[in-house]
């Protein structure tokens, strides 16, 4: 997806409802896998100023490191990626807000299942004066996910 997709796709759409805001951050994670300077002009658009360098850039709070030890299957896990597909994902593929979530008006705890994980996954985000979801913590995605098996041993 090229960044002018995503921009307006951020701005009509996945901005404006929690799950849009985690969709458009993991897209922008796994786009960033293959190319770091346009994958990070996305996910700079979901994140709240704070988690930003001096340059504009995602900082640390953005996990990507992490995101990048397992050529992005944590994110491509919550996008229909699983073991037994080799994480194969779809930008698309429906995601569902867990029953245990908490949302509010201006911020939401979310729980979303990730294809290659046991337990749910929690995402905090909090929506600004503009009316647009802001992840503020990404922590629990880039945490490791069950590896693709082999068959071999």
């Amino acid at each position: 997806m090229d960044y002018q997709e995503y921009s307006l796709r951020w701005e009509q759409e996945w901005g404006k409802s929690e799950l849009g805001a985690i969709r458009a951050f993991l897209i922008g994670v796994i786009e960033y896998i293959d190319n770091p300077q346009e994958g990070s002009r996305m996910i700079v658009l979901t994140l709240p100023e704070q988690y930003l360098q001096q340059d504009g850039s995602p900082g640390r709070d953005a996990f990507l490191e992490y995101f990048s030890n397992d050529n992005g299957n944590s994110a491509k896990s919550y996008l229909g990626g699983t073991p037994e597909n080799s994480y194969r994902c779809y930008y698309d593929h429906p995601m569902e807000m867990l029953a245990n979530s908490d949302r509010g008006d201006r911020e939401s705890k979310i729980f979303i299942q990730s294809g290659g994980k046991d337990m749910p996954t929690p995402v905090h985000l909090r929506k600004n004066n503009n009316g647009i979801w802001k992840l503020f913590n990404v922590s629990s995605m880039a945490t490791g996910v069950k590896r693709v098996s082999s068959g071999d041993f």
